[in-house]
C-alpha cells in the first residue's frame, strides 16, 4: 500500500479514512496528514492510536457519519465482516470526494469465491479461508464476477508500476508481482464504480 501512496503523492490537505490502521502505515501517514481519521471495531488492538474511532462496518450509520474523503483505506478487513461485502464496498466508495481513491486488499487465492457466515470451528475457518476469523475469500479465477462486478479492474503488474529493482529492494515476493493475489491493492477511483 505504501508504494501506491508514495506514487500518488500524499498531501497534507487530504482527508483520509483508514480502517484497521496498521502500526507502520499509521506512523508513516499521521505526520503527513492533518485530517487523518482512524477507525476499527476492536479498539483494544489500537492502544497506540489515541484518537481511533469505534466503527461497526455492518452499521452504515457508524461510518457514514464521517462524511467524504480523498482517500479511504482498509487492508484485509472485508474478509472478517459478516455483512454483504458488495453493499459495504459500494457504501465506502460513495464516501469518496471527486478524484478520491478507495484502496483496499482482500485474500485472493484458490479456484473460486467462497463465503460462509454460519457457525464454524476455528479449524474449519482456517482450512476454508486461511485464518480462524475469516468468513470469505476471493479467487483470481472468478474475481471479475465478484469485486469486478462492482468496479472496473485492471490486472496488476507491479514490475511495470514500480520497477523490479525497487520491489527487489523491498523484498517483495516475485511470485506476487503480477496478477491478483492477497498482496494486491485495489486502487480505485469514483469513475471505476460500475454503478
Amino acid at each position: 500500500m505504501q508504494f501506491y501512496l508514495e506514487r500518488h503523492k500524499i498531501r497534507r490537505d487530504m482527508r483520509v479514512l483508514h480502517f484497521a490502521p496498521e502500526r507502520g502505515l499509521y506512523q508513516w501517514l499521521k505526520p503527513q496528514i492533518d485530517d487523518y481519521v482512524t477507525a476499527d471495531f476492536d479498539l483494544e488492538r489500537y492502544t497506540h492510536i489515541p484518537d481511533i474511532n469505534f466503527v461497526d462496518l455492518t452499521d452504515p450509520d457508524s461510518y457514514e457519519r464521517f462524511g467524504t474523503f480523498d482517500l479511504i483505506m482498509h487492508a484485509h478487513v472485508i474478509e472478517h465482516i459478516p455483512y454483504n461485502y458488495s453493499a459495504l464496498l459500494l457504501r465506502l466508495h460513495k464516501m469518496l470526494r471527486p478524484g478520491g481513491i478507495h484502496a483496499f486488499s482482500v485474500p485472493v487465492y484458490g479456484s473460486f469465491y467462497s463465503e460462509h457466515w454460519g457457525p464454524m470451528s476455528d479449524e474449519e475457518a482456517t482450512q476454508r479461508f486461511g485464518q480462524f476469523d475469516h468468513i470469505r475469500r476471493f479467487s483470481p479465477i472468478d474475481l471479475e464476477r465478484t469485486i469486478g462486478a462492482l468496479f472496473r479492474l485492471q490486472d496488476p503488474d507491479l514490475n511495470a508500476e514500480f520497477g523490479a529493482e525497487r520491489l527487489d529492494e523491498a523484498r517483495f515476493p516475485t511470485d506476487k508481482r503480477v496478477g491478483w493475489n492477497g498482496d494486491s491493492v485495489f486502487w480505485l477511483t469514483p469513475e471505476d464504480c460500475r454503478f
